[in-house]
């Protein structure tokens, strides 16, 4: 409607007069506004611009008790029924919006992408993306939640006083949820279209499908909805529900199935998948599981419905705080109330380090190891326990605050040894140990029992005990017991060895250690020792030397 200078002056009448008359109406049904008659009009004009339907003149000719219908004067006070008005546009607000969600305008061609505090009006086309939602809600704090992949149309939002409120809307396909704030003029309504059926209410909350069949689902939580189908009506209580196919009237009211009992969900998550379980629920077909990250169940990351004998599917959520609930789905496609929503979390970071050394089954043959692996980026420092058996009780050394990803650990006692680490984050949360790494601190090979020496004219024959295939042993000869002037320095892959009988006579000293394949060396033998007599011809020298020696001191 054009806003002429005339029309401005009736709107300024209307605020100047509507409250007063609505404070002083006793009954509802006759709450009416005031308009002041200016040069050039007449009834049928001005029915035309404020009445929803013009040929209810007569209606207010007879409310303000005009003799003459067609004879109004400038300056006459002209009151109208409310409930007879045509109605101011009222706007609505996009409180919440994720995802994908597009809007056609009035009188416009292209679809454009909403945004949160965004203004629709009457006319408004919005459509929600896959994993896409938003809510509308108006100045009376009603509202309307659209479900991912719903389209909407508002056909009508318009109030005829601050009591009077009028929404229409077109639901083609999708899933809404409404809720509406409860009114007190008696035309006030809230009316949702969709192909097979009508839904009305005032001041409840309740939730309405369309599949991609025409089969329209309503589901009354709060308050009373009306849904109307081929002329016939039925009215839905709390708790109740029913659904329209195109063409159908409305099946009788059904009462909505109670929810599932949410068992076995823990409240932190440090792997994934999120797993529970469901108790059921008799006469339910399949069940609705929704996560959010609110209670409102607003900011939904995961939904799914799954058949009463089918397993729930795995569940995959980044870190975070989330709200879990179920409903219950009867043989008709029904959706009951909704469980009470159930807090966990999920804290997979920071992560468990990966170990580089020591790699996993590694045998050590010295008592310092060096343990390191990789970085973790959100670590703020490193937990290290080590242990003796694999269940870390108890603990061998346990190592905190360790700022770098590598410590040194010096082992005590041959046997195996467990190793593992974690990562601490900066809120001094802890997270998952890393896998367990093995590994052992290995005795070295025993020094084998060393024989007599075996004696022959030339040679000198040693045996030991032989360790087993694959070893090998070190053989050392000396003049002295401590093996500081080493005579011979010999590895052999034989438990014995055959030298040549020593020139000079004497004592003699020898030792043997073992090696295992890959040229672990154990300790030698204590020394064992054998002698060298003087031969024939050394002693007669001797007994010679001697004799000269006392002749030049007789002569």
């Amino acid at each position: 409607m054009e806003c002429t200078p005339k029309t401005k002056l009736r709107l300024i009448f209307l605020v100047l007069f509507i409250y007063p008359t609505l404070i002083f109406a006793q009954d509802p049904a006759h709450k009416s506004i005031v308009l002041t008659i200016v040069k050039k009009d007449n009834l049928v004009n001005i029915c035309n611009a404020y009445l929803e339907n013009p040929n209810q003149w007569k209606t207010v000719a007879e409310f303000n008790q005009l003799e003459n219908p067609d004879l109004i004067y400038p300056g006459q006070p002209l009151r109208i029924p409310a409930a007879l008005l045509k109605g101011i546009p009222m706007e609505g607000t996009v409180t919440f919006l994720e995802g994908q969600v597009t809007a056609l305008m009035p009188e416009k061609e292209n679809w454009v992408d909403l945004k949160k505090n965004d203004i629709v009006v009457q006319g408004t086309k919005i459509r929600t993306g896959k994993e896409s939602a938003a809510e509308i809600t108006f100045e009376d704090e009603s509202c309307f939640f659209l479900k991912p992949e719903t389209n909407l149309d508002i056909m009508a939002a318009r109030k005829r006083d601050p009591y009077y409120m009028i929404r229409k809307l077109f639901v083609p396909v999708g899933r809404t949820l409404m809720k509406i704030k409860k009114s007190t003029g008696q035309d006030s309504r809230f009316e949702i279209h969709t192909p097979s059926a009508i839904s009305a209410a005032r001041g409840t909350r309740f939730r309405v499908s369309v599949d991609t069949d025409n089969m329209t689902r309503a589901e009354v939580l709060e308050g009373t909805v009306g849904v109307k189908g081929q002329g016939r009506e039925v009215l839905l209580d709390q708790g109740k529900g029913t659904y329209v196919k195109k063409g159908h009237c409305p099946h009788a009211p059904a009462r909505l199935l109670l929810p599932p009992r949410i068992k076995d969900l823990k409240p932190l998550y440090q792997t994934l998948p999120v797993q529970f379980s469901l108790s059921p629920v008799e006469k339910a077909a399949a069940y609705r599981i929704v996560v959010a990250k609110d209670q409102e169940f607003k900011h939904v990351v995961n939904e799914a419905v799954v058949k009463k004998d089918d397993p729930i599917p795995k569940i995959t959520l980044s870190d975070n705080t989330y709200y879990l609930r179920a409903l219950s789905i009867d043989g008709a496609g029904l959706e009951g109330f909704p469980s009470k929503p159930e807090k966990f979390e999920v804290r997979i970071n920071p992560l468990p380090p990966f170990i580089q050394t020591p790699e996993d089954g590694r045998e050590f043959k010295t008592d310092r190891v060096m343990l390191k692996w990789l970085n973790v980026s959100d670590a703020a420092s490193y937990q290290v326990q080590v242990a003796k058996n694999i269940e870390f009780n108890p603990l061998f050394k346990a190592f905190k605050d360790i700022k770098s990803p590598r410590q040194t650990l010096k082992l005590a006692g041959y046997g195996d040894y467990y190793f593992k680490v974690r990562s601490i984050a900066g809120d001094n949360f802890k997270g998952l140990w890393s896998d367990v790494v093995k590994f052992r601190f290995v005795e070295p090979p025993q020094a084998p029992p060393l024989n007599e020496p075996g004696m022959d004219e030339s040679s000198i024959r040693l045996r030991w005990q032989d360790l087993g295939p694959g070893m090998t042993y070190h053989f050392q000869m000396a003049k002295d017991p401590a093996f500081k002037k080493i005579l011979l320095d010999k590895n052999t892959e034989q438990a014995d060895i055959r030298i040549d009988k020593p020139e000079d006579s004497g004592t003699y000293y020898v030792r043997v250690s073992a090696l295992d394949p890959d040229g672990y060396e154990g300790e030698f033998t204590a020394p064992q020792s054998f002698k060298i007599k003087n031969s024939f011809y050394e002693e007669a020298g001797i007994v010679l030397t001697w004799v000269l020696g006392v002749l030049l001191v007789v002569f």
